[in-house]
C-alpha cells in the first residue's frame, strides 16, 4: 500500500507490483485491509474496495498453516526482545520497570499483525513487498 504515499521509493514499488501482477496475482490480508482503513486515506469500505480493484490487488484470507507459523514466530520474538530501552543516537541501555508489579517493560516494536502479514506471505504466497525487509527476513526466510 505504499502506493498511497508518494516518496523517492513510490516509482521502484510501483515497478515491483507491476512485475509481480505479470507473474501472478496480487493479495493482502484482512489485516492490511484494517490498517490502511485506519489510516485515514479512504472514508468507507467501499473507496477501499475501489482502490483495491484499480490495483487488481484481491483480499486473501490466510491459511491455518499461515496462522500457526506466525504464531511460532510471534513466540520467538517476544522470547529474543531484551527488557528494557536502547538510545539509537548513543546506544546506553536503561532498564524501564512496571510502577504497579516491578517486571521489566520491553519495547514492542513488532505487533501481532507483522506476524500474520509474513506469515500468509511464506505459507500463502510467492514474495512479500515490504518495507521492513530486514524483519521479515529474520522471523520468514524461505
Amino acid at each position: 500500500m505504499a502506493l498511497l504515499y508518494a516518496d523517492e521509493r513510490t516509482d521502484e514499488i510501483e515497478a515491483v507490483l507491476r512485475r509481480l501482477y505479470r507473474e501472478g496475482r496480487l493479495v493482502v490480508t484482512p489485516i492490511v485491509f484494517s490498517e490502511r482503513a485506519a489510516d485515514g486515506e479512504f472514508e468507507t469500505t467501499a473507496s477501499l474496495d475501489q482502490f483495491l480493484t484499480d490495483l487488481r490487488i484481491q483480499l486473501s484470507e490466510p491459511s491455518r498453516e499461515a496462522l500457526f507459523l506466525a504464531g511460532e514466530r510471534v513466540g520467538r520474538y517476544t522470547s529474543r526482545r531484551p527488557d528494557g530501552l536502547q538510545c539509537p543516537a548513543c546506544g546506553t541501555k536503561r532498564t524501564v520497570q512496571c510502577d504497579a508489579c516491578g517486571e521489566a517493560l520491553s519495547p514492542r516494536q513488532h505487533i501481532a499483525a507483522d506476524f500474520l502479514i509474513g506469515g500468509h506471505a511464506t505459507v500463502d504466497a510467492v514474495a512479500l513487498v515490504s518495507f521492513d525487509g530486514t524483519f521479515y527476513e529474520s522471523y520468514f526466510q524461505q
